[in-house]
């Protein structure tokens, strides 16, 4: 792995001003994936924009890990949906014509 694609959990907790157990509690859900290189625990960068989301639910809401994790899911239950629907209007104008 490119260490371009990876940033240091201390690293992201100093610059989003959260402690490391809120990213510990994060991994032990499986919300999050990190790395080890040398002894350095990275994030992916790939993944920032769902971390920054859960920080800011945590920040914003005070809603606890549990909590974020169940935002998470039906988050992600509204995605799939919203493809699923996406794809079923394609359908359906491919009928209408």
């Amino acid at each position: 792995m490119e260490k371009d694609q990876l940033i240091a959990t201390d690293q992201f907790c100093t610059y989003y001003n959260v402690s490391g157990s809120f990213v510990e509690s994060l991994l032990d859900l499986g919300l999050v994936e990190t790395v080890r290189v040398q002894e350095v625990q990275y994030l992916h960068v790939t993944h920032l924009h769902e971390i920054e989301r859960m920080v800011r639910l945590h920040d914003d809401l005070e809603i606890n890990p549990q909590g974020i994790e169940a935002v998470h899911l039906l988050l992600k239950r509204i995605g799939y949906m919203q493809d699923e629907i996406l794809r079923l209007r394609n359908r359906l104008r491919f009928y209408e014509d």
